[in-house]
């Protein structure tokens, strides 16, 4: 939602180069490399294992790569405190959504509108909620007792707060009936209209492929098959053996 802040159309929103990455003695993470360029929707599809969710911690800070580079608008962020990583304009809809049960929804929003300056926070509020008007008229109500969708909508929204350049997805699909997922990608596809840059982690290929401009699919923390949308689709029992379908 800060598109204009953008540097010029030449540099990618990210760069991931090499990037390895796990646990302990553990590798999840095998010289994976990727970009998203600014103002696209960029979708990394992977079964369940295949190293999404940690490669999106990576980028994030909350997993601290082993080698690799990470650039966001063309500045090093690998190895950077989460808090910093953030400041820095990545806003992150965690696996799972990560709410608070017991919190309202305006409370999420509020923590998220931390990082963006004190002066901007009721424009950037007003633009959000524009984004989602299913909570704009449940901001009392505790997030544990919306409907699954609503508390998607509800975690992305809080990390639009965070007035980001780049946002990372982890699965926003998951456990949503299919009507809820359109409407959630609907949204997706109105940031990009504005300029945002997303990458986006999705199990399936058929709501990951309807809103990505690039899409890179992930086995075994490996990139193993990248291209346009049309590309992978062509591709598709290619694209279904490396998902394991």
């Amino acid at each position: 939602m800060s598109a204009s802040a953008s540097p010029s159309a030449e540099t990618d929103a990210l760069r991931v180069e090499n990037l390895v990455a796990g646990f302990g003695d553990l590798t999840i993470l095998h010289d994976v490399s990727l970009t998203v360029p600014i103002g696209k929707v960029t979708v990394l599809l992977g079964a369940n294992g295949a190293g999404k969710t940690t490669l999106l911690r990576a980028i994030t800070g909350l997993v601290t790569p082993r080698a690799g580079r990470v650039t966001l608008f063309g500045k090093e962020i690998a190895g950077q405190a989460p808090h910093l990583i953030a400041r820095a304009g990545i806003g992150h809809v965690p696996s799972g959504r990560e709410l608070f049960p017991r919190m309202p929804v305006s409370a999420h929003l509020d923590l998220g509108g931390r990082l963006c300056p004190p002066d901007q926070r009721a424009a950037l509020r007003q633009r959000v909620l524009g984004l989602f008007p299913e909570i704009a008229e449940r901001l009392g109500q505790a997030a544990g007792t919306l409907s699954g969708g609503e508390q998607q909508m509800v975690a992305i929204a809080r990390a639009l707060m965070t007035n980001p350049r780049l946002l990372l997805l982890d699965e926003p699909s998951a456990g949503l009936a299919p009507k809820v997922v359109l409407s959630v990608f609907q949204t997706l596809a109105k940031l990009q209209d504005q300029g945002m840059s997303v990458l986006l982690a999705e199990q399936s290929m058929t709501f990951g492929l309807s809103v990505a401009n690039r899409a890179h699919i992930i086995r075994e923390g490996r990139i193993v098959l990248s291209g346009t949308p049309a590309e992978l689709t062509a591709e598709r029992s290619v694209a279904q053996a490396y998902l394991g379908a």
